[in-house]
């Protein structure tokens, strides 16, 4: 089983992703939405990328996905990572994507189209990720 695969790293926060991150940190998935058109938009942006509109707020995501697409990565891009490791992006229910790391199965157990749930994993003391992991439903 994999588990997360990066061991200790800063996350250089902005104005912008700070809301993210600190929800991250608290164990809750945040993503923003449109008050213009209503659709939810990640990464986080200034302006909606859909109607461009500037009013926007942080919303509770429901943590919960589908897989749409893999690699495994073989080769770990810096030290701070241990391969292999599942890289994915992943539709939320909300209509949004999130690319992330699915953990807690083999490689060859990953298929488009599985579900899965946020896991919050916190490799060191100053990181803290959403992780998935395949929901238990």
């Amino acid at each position: 089983m994999l588990e997360p695969p990066v061991k200790d790293y800063e996350v250089k926060a902005t104005e912008l992703t700070r809301p993210f991150w600190d929800a991250v940190r608290a164990g809750r998935l945040i993503v923003q939405r449109c008050s213009a058109c209503g659709k939810t938009f990640f990464r986080p942006e200034v302006a909606c990328p859909h109607c461009l509109s500037t009013e926007w707020r942080w919303v509770e995501s429901s943590g919960r996905g589908t897989l749409y697409s893999f690699s495994v990565v073989h080769r770990a891009p810096s030290p701070a990572f241990t391969a292999p490791f599942i890289f994915a992006a992943i539709d939320m229910e909300e209509g949004w994507t999130l690319f992330s790391n699915v953990i807690g199965i083999a490689p060859d157990e990953a298929k488009i189209g599985m579900t899965l749930r946020v896991s919050f994993e916190h490799p060191s003391d100053t990181l803290s990720l959403p992780l998935f992991r395949p929901a238990d439903d």
